[in-house]
């Protein structure tokens, strides 16, 4: 506990024995009982290479008084070949990024809104499907921080001394706590960039923890989660071996944080398409835990938490490196372990690559990626058709065993379970497999989900046009193919029946299974609304060439 700071003894006689004694006296006492020297002022704050602990103006290395230093708010202009943006005293780093040759998400207004609007006065202007230019790309707002750093339970605000050019310095001296920052942009890579950060006890005892470092926003400025489909923007990490990210914020405003534990190798914050993400030195994995919570101001982000503290003279140093860019995921694959996961391709992330890796050599030909959508679907229904040909062909002999079928349920009628032996016996006899039309269609269902996810999260299909569509990664705002993909969903469920022994439930989800799909094409990327709509006319097109064999009862079927 630091000792209350006490006035030189008074001496009233002039004699040199007194001045004598209370030059011993005060000796004694600046050297066991003195209290800690004040803060010196920060510009003249560095440290000494004579070793840790020592700074100048303070050479003994005492511990300094708990208030922090004050510092005089600034700002700066700062950017790389990628990002700009300001780069603040606040937090010691780049706030407010944008990266300037990318277009931002664009802010689509869909028919049916317009209609709404125009009957009730809320728009009187003229409709624009994509609305106005949105500027560039955004990373962070005025109020984000890309790394801020500090000590105690609280994740907040500090002041920094800001010095340099080509590489930044940010210094803050929170009493005895020295944190650094040293910003670089690499010289090898325009979407990186170096930070050495350095945690250091500048005085005689141990610092309490816990120590963090992270980044925040108030993601209401740049974009909220208002729908799954729209470029959102969030915290997300990665901590022992998974992905990682906050269900909601307010749960953080109410929860006050969620914690996981393990290693942690990197983490970050972006939209579907573009991120800033820190990787942590290999050595630093396990230095603490990752940890989404609220600032003291009100923002939220994510954080590495250390609980541990600093003990006399001792400095911590994470050389980070930060990627701000596209989320690519081949790009990201390349840069550390498990930072390729910042693509969350789903369940299905096999497939996903797959069709991704397919899509790329397919628009790398075509140039177009719509086109290249179409001519993947083409190829993906060739590859099925045998499956599809059986799929078919077993609903059309199931078609035909239907008054079979109802004789025996009339004559079973008192007895499900004789009825259902009896049925089984029957499809046995004709060689139809009762499950034959439902298969291939399920072996289909994880292409469909795993494009899905490649035309949602893929960076590569961003502001990507066809045709009149201005961006296959946003809703078709004109609803033309939504419309589309229902229309041929009512055409193909007529001509497939559904079988008469199918559950009356499941019956009823059959035939709102157009209704459904076209609620989520209004809604779904209009990529994956071009998918469905090839796949299904595919589709259409299959079962009228197997329709035509069947037109005379099949030699199978005439048992």
């Amino acid at each position: 506990m630091a000792i209350k700071k006490k006035g030189a003894p008074e001496t009233e006689q002039r004699t040199l024995i007194a001045v004598l004694l209370c030059m011993v006296l005060y000796t004694v006492y600046t050297s066991f009982f003195a209290p800690p020297a004040p803060p010196v002022d920060p510009a003249p704050v560095e440290v000494v290479d004579g070793g840790a602990g020592e700074v100048a103006g303070n050479p003994t290395g005492v511990e300094a008084d708990p208030a922090p230093v004050e510092v005089e708010p600034s700002t700066r202009p700062w950017a790389t070949e990628i990002i700009s943006g300001t780069f603040s005293s606040r937090d010691g780093g780049p706030t407010d990024v944008i990266f300037p040759d990318q277009q931002g998400p664009l802010n689509v207004t869909p028919v049916w809104t317009m209609v709404i609007d125009k009957v009730t006065g809320e728009s009187e202007g003229e409709w624009k499907p994509y609305g106005d230019d949105p500027g560039a790309q955004r990373l962070l707002s005025d109020k984000g921080s890309l790394l801020m750093a500090g000590r105690g339970e609280g994740f907040t605000d500090g002041e920094y001394a800001v010095t340099g050019d080509a590489t930044v310095t940010a210094t803050r001296t929170d009493g005895a706590l020295r944190i650094r920052k040293e910003w670089t942009p690499s010289a090898d890579d325009p979407n990186r960039i170096d930070v050495r950060l350095t945690f250091e006890n500048t005085g005689n005892s141990t610092i309490e923890g816990p120590l963090w470092f992270g980044t925040a926003d108030n993601f209401d400025e740049i974009g909220g989660m208002m729908s799954r489909y729209s470029s959102f923007y969030w915290p997300f990490g990665h901590a022992d071996d998974d992905l990682e990210q906050p269900s909601e914020l307010e749960d953080l405003d109410e929860d006050g944080a969620e914690t996981f534990e393990g290693p942690v190798p990197w983490f970050g914050t972006g939209d579907r398409y573009f991120v800033a993400m820190t990787q942590l030195p290999d050595d630093k994995h396990s230095w603490g835990d990752l940890v989404f919570s609220r600032t003291d101001n009100g923002r939220h982000g994510v954080f590495v938490v250390h609980e541990g503290g600093l003990a006399e003279g001792e400095s911590t140093v994470f050389e980070l490196n930060i990627y701000t860019g596209a989320r690519d995921i081949a790009v990201l694959e390349g840069l550390g372990p498990n930072q390729g996961d910042a693509v969350d391709l789903g369940f299905f992330g096999l497939f996903a690559r797959l069709l991704l890796g397919g899509l790329k050599l397919i628009e790398g030909v075509v140039g177009n990626w719509g086109w290249s959508i179409m001519i993947l679907t083409f190829l993906i229904n060739l590859a099925f058709w045998p499956l599809m040909k059986k799929s078919y062909e077993s609903g059309q002999k199931m078609k035909l065993l239907q008054p079979e079928i109802e004789k025996l349920k009339e004559r079973f009628k008192d007895d499900p379970q004789r009825q259902g032996q009896e049925q089984m016996k029957l499809f046995q006899e004709k060689g139809v497999n009762p499950l034959g039309g439902c298969l291939p269609m399920l072996l289909r269902m994880p292409v469909l989900f795993a494009l899905y996810s490649v035309l949602l999260y893929s960076v590569d299909v961003y502001h990507a046009d066809w045709f009149y569509l201005e961006d296959l990664s946003v809703a078709d705002p004109t609803a033309i193919l939504p419309l589309f993909v229902g229309g041929m969903m009512f055409l193909q469920q007529s001509l497939t029946p559904i079988p008469s022994t199918m559950d009356k439930t499941q019956a009823r989800m059959m035939r709102l299974m157009p209704f459904m799909f076209v609620a989520f094409m209004f809604v779904f990327p209009a990529g994956l609304a071009l998918y469905v709509c090839v796949n299904t006319t595919m589709s259409i097109l299959q079962m009228w060439l197997v329709r035509r064999r069947f037109s005379d009862p099949p030699p199978a079927a005439a048992k």
